[in-house]
């Protein structure tokens, strides 16, 4: 049973993995504002990750047990960061990809349109995210896809806080501890 890679015991490994890759290729020191406009004395710059292709592919495969446990038609990814995630987990899994975006688009063929790619009522979304840290700009994501008859669960690579959505790792470092410093 515990040999499964479903099992939350094998994939201990894994997450351990994902803190150390975090901490040595990704966080940064200082004072930064964050998305939500809270203040942070760490910042986690996930296109360090997301750049390596080795490194997202292995990101993308923690989310197996994700999929096999919600078994979501679609992937979803919000802009910017959670559609790299998705496109790779799409990649991995075989399921089609859809984006919301933060604002409609302003030409072509769907303008005024949040979201692009396959979606109909009554799908299933895996909604991916990167770094969360309230949750604010996927929940909002989440509310668009749910306007349109769909089911939504939303999912973050990395969580900062307490926001209401899954993730594959909680981060968060007490004021001043770990990590390279960059001024």
């Amino acid at each position: 049973m515990f040999d499964e890679p479903t099992s939350p015991i094998a994939r201990i490994p894994e997450l351990r993995w994902l803190r150390n890759i975090i901490v040595e290729r990704a966080l940064t020191r200082g004072d930064y504002l964050l998305s939500g406009g809270a203040r942070s004395d760490y910042y986690i710059d996930k296109f360090k990750l997301f750049a390596d292709p080795q490194v997202l592919r292995r990101i993308a495969r923690l989310f197996v047990p994700v999929i096999s446990e919600l078994n979501p038609n679609v992937i979803g990814g919000t802009e910017l960061g959670g559609v790299i995630i998705a496109t790779a987990v799409s990649q991995l899994t075989g399921l089609p990809m859809i984006v919301v975006r933060k604002q409609p688009k302003q030409y072509g063929a769907f303008a005024e349109e949040y979201v692009e790619g396959p979606i109909q009522g009554g799908l299933h979304v895996l909604l991916l995210e990167d770094v969360v840290t309230s949750g604010r700009e996927l929940l909002a994501a989440k509310a668009r896809l749910e306007e349109l008859n769909m089911k939504v669960s939303p999912y973050a690579v990395i969580s900062r806080g307490l926001a209401p959505v899954g993730s594959l790792i909680q981060f968060s470092l007490p004021r001043g501890e770990g990590g390279p410093r960059q001024n």
